[in-house]
């Protein structure tokens, strides 16, 4: 047994066993207590040690594993303007040449062609030699090695890390993506003898002494950036002398179990620099984004040297707070670099001449915040904390379509400034209280988020409204009720788009008590087809198509199409009574737009690597077929005519008849206002309130179309859509809006209708003659004998 002990504790062992054969004094029981207490102290120290090895590797793991955005499309339509391809490329530090590019990471562009010499990587990534055929501002023809391609992905830009936290913004950077100048300016201020120390500075802390002695001050710290880093991530900021001496031994044992590389890297994403807000600024890559609108490659001595400078009191030498006293500090760090001989007399002219002023992202550090969040949550669902712990280096890619984020971020809070300057009724003076909204998009085929935005600002509110808020979905719910009539999983369907319903004012018996629901505006529109009772939200005709198929029949149907909330089969569900949240609703309209298919999940993951670059199995939900393929399209047809000639009509112009579809969504009492609208390719969902649920009495049309509308355009620009493809078993029939039948020449209106083949209703009989009547058999026995 005492064999399999380390050399240090046997030998420890072995001489108290020594002491306790001696003769009996009290010189060996003395003895015997010390070197059990040295035995005890020993122990105590391993093993405080280990623990925190163990803990400092499992923040390293996790800060260490990268989240990215899915790589940017390149394909024949896209406009790379509109994608803003060119910074792009500068945020994944390409650099541009004259010539043609010669290594992976360079790129030329002329105003007919752009060649990119792509780094891969990720989902699909790229490599050889990538050139795009412009005219104008779009892609006409991709082709990589010589060889045309449909399409193809960039590599794709680094969001956050998996250690990322609530409240921070935060940027995470890899070593090879920090410049030599911002690294001199780091090691300048705070450490410049780091590549020569194992952890604490025995010749630092003797100047620091020295220094501090001679100006009666605390003038310069002695802490390493070992010492720093074991702080931050492992220690209270209490300042005791065995807290001090806790951090020197710990640090010792960091530099002794990794290599300096990792540590100086650990530093860089861990270092606090400051406040956006409420949000702490964590990390450099966040700092200059924050701090100067850049990436971290793209910062200057003088940038550089600042933030360098904030990292011994980020708040007092912040730009943004005291601006004299951050250019104070950069020129210290300036002479200090001059005085190492890292630059020369004309960098620390240039340096020290540049004003010093904040010209930060709007955002801050951290793109898309919200999405971010909601990874994390998946992460932690997926996997467990060992996995997540063992994953250092792993790489987690995710469905973010960075151009399509900005468009939401854009539209939300342009959209939301606009209804508070339309509407002074709606404008509340503290920022916490003010309108909120979220806007989520989805790419149909998965099912997956390619833009999430969880509110109008990130720095006041951290709440995700997009995933957690549960609201009443209002007329937004009613295409499920619809989809319930409408289908036909067994047998003919109980309704076609023109089969008549009644909208006038109804009443039905629930329990002990009456329930009268009203149209909006108290509209009745009569007698009018399945059509246009969903176009025009006619909340009477739709309760009365809900009380035709059956209120549990209605919930089957939401359920099947992936509304998972509590539901009841009462009449007020079919006007959407309940809660749902964004997501989920917006992933209930998938199966609408991609043929029937229900996705699966996670919502945010496309491909995770390991450390080695191998993917790792991610555990996914079932998708399953709750519509067939002309099922969906018949109801993306209904849904296309609220955008064509409904409540969404304000959004016809957006693009060419049949591509896009959607339902708007208002709550009777005006607290919650909803747009959910389709391509062949794109999913949104618009939804604007206030958190305290205070009425706002506006509509769907008025609220969340609007801004909708102001993303789509944008998405449409920068990725164009062509109109939906009638699939097989879908039939077109001229018909009569008065009456649901099949229109002669002698009927006063005459549309044409979307039907499930094999349910097209029957000729009208209303109007014309008996030879109208036999020409109009006529045609449909020819019709049916070609088929």
């Amino acid at each position: 047994m005492i064999r399999q002990l380390p050399p240090w504790l046997r030998a420890l062992l072995t001489k108290a066993l020594e002491i306790v054969r001696a003769p009996r004094s009290r010189w060996a029981i003395a003895g015997l207590v010390v070197v059990g207490l040295a035995v005890v102290a020993a122990i105590a120290l391993t093993t405080h040690s280990a623990l925190a090895l163990r803990r400092f590797e499992r923040a390293e793991a996790r800060r260490a594993t990268f989240v990215h955005a899915a790589g940017q499309l390149l394909a024949p339509g896209i406009s790379v303007r509109a994608i803003d391809l060119g910074a792009t490329l500068g945020r994944l530090r390409y650099v541009e040449t004259r010539g043609a590019p010669g290594a992976p990471g360079q790129h030329r562009r002329t105003a007919a062609q752009w060649d990119i010499a792509p780094r891969g990587g990720g989902v699909d990534g790229a490599t050889g030699r990538l050139r795009l055929d412009l005219r104008g501002d779009r892609i006409t023809k991709v082709t990589l090695d010589n060889e045309p391609v449909s399409d193809v992905r960039l590599e794709g830009e680094v969001l956050t890390s998996a250690g990322d936290r609530v409240g921070e913004d935060y940027r995470p950077v890899q070593l090879g993506d920090v410049p030599p100048v911002a690294m001199r300016a780091i090691l300048a201020a705070e450490d410049h003898r780091f590549f020569d120390h194992r952890g604490v500075d025995l010749v630092g802390l003797a100047r620091a002494a020295w220094v501090n002695m001679r100006s009666g001050r605390v003038a310069q710290g002695g802490s390493t950036i070992t010492q720093q880093l074991v702080k931050n991530r492992l220690l209270t900021p209490r300042r005791t002398v065995m807290r001090k001496l806790e951090e020197a031994w710990l640090a010792t044992l960091i530099e002794w179990r990794y290599p300096k590389k990792r540590i100086l890297e650990a530093y860089l994403n861990e270092i606090y620099l400051g406040q956006r807000g409420p949000l702490a600024i964590r990390g450099f890559g966040a700092a200059a984004r924050s701090y100067f609108g850049k990436e971290i490659h793209q910062l200057d001595l003088g940038e550089a040297a600042l933030l360098a400078g904030m990292a011994r009191a980020p708040n007092t030498y912040s730009p943004a707070v005291n601006p004299e006293r951050s250019r104070e500090r950069r020129d210290v760090v300036l002479a200090r670099m001059r005085e190492l001989g890292w630059i020369d007399d004309d960098d620390l002219r240039v340096a020290r001449a540049a004003r010093v002023g904040v010209r930060g992202t709007p955002g801050g550090g951290q793109s898309a915040p919200y999405f971010t969040d909601h990874v994390r949550q998946e992460i932690e669902q997926l996997f467990d904390d060992d996995s997540l712990d063992r994953a250092r280096g792993a790489r987690i890619h995710t469905t973010l379509d960075l151009p399509l984020q900005r468009f939401a971020e854009t539209a939300l809070t342009r959209g939301l400034d606009r209804l508070e300057t339309r509407h002074r009724a709606l404008r509340r003076p503290a920022a916490g209280a003010r309108l909120q909204g979220a806007l989520i998009a989805l790419d149909p085929a998965t099912g997956r988020i390619t833009a999430l935005v969880g509110g109008r600002d990130y720095g006041t509110s951290q709440f995700n409204r997009a995933t957690l808020a549960r609201r009443q979905p209002g007329s937004a719910f009613k295409p499920f009720v619809y989809a319930a009539a409408l289908a036909a999983p067994h047998g003919a369907p109980k309704l076609t788009a023109a089969s008549i319903v009644e909208d006038t004012p109804v009443t039905l018996r629930v329990g002990d008590e009456d329930w009268s629901p009203r149209n909006y505006e108290d509209r009745y529109e009569g007698f009018v087809t399945v059509r246009r009772a969903l176009e025009h939200s006619l909340n009477a005709a739709t309760v009365r198509v809900g009380e035709a198929v059956g209120f549990k029949t209605v919930v089957d149907a939401a359920r099947a199409l992936g509304v998972h909330s509590r539901l009841s089969a009462v009449p007020a569900m079919v006007l959407g009574s309940f809660e749902v949240t964004p997501l989920e609703l917006a992933r209930a309209y998938v199966p609408f737009a991609n043929g029937g298919v229900r996705p699966g999940g996670p919502t945010t993951l496309a491909l995770v690597e390991d450390g080695d670059g191998s993917p790792v199995t991610i555990e996914e939900d079932a998708r399953d077929r709750v519509l067939s393929v002309p099922e969906a399209y018949l109801m993306t047809s209904l849904l296309g005519g609220v955008v064509q000639s409904g409540t969404a009509a304000a959004a016809r112009g957006l693009a060419a008849p049949g591509t896009l579809a959607g339902k708007t969504g208002t709550t009777n009492d005006g607290r919650d206002a909803w747009f959910i609208g389709y391509s062949p390719s794109l999913i949104a969902v618009v939804w604007v309130g206030f958190d305290d649920n205070e009425p706002h009495r506006l509509s769907g049309s008025d609220a969340a179309l609007p801004i909708w509308i102001d993303f789509m355009r944008q998405a449409l620009d920068a990725y164009p859509e062509k109109p939906f493809t009638p699939p097989p078993g879908i039939a077109f029939a001229e018909i009569d809006p008065t009456n649901g039948r099949v229109a002669n020449r002698s009927c006063p209106l005459i549309v044409r209708e979307t039907f499930l083949a094999g349910t097209e209703p029957p000729p009208c009989t209303e109007h014309g003659g008996v030879s109208e009547q036999f020409i109009d058999w006529w045609r449909r026995f020819r019709d049916w004998f070609k088929r």
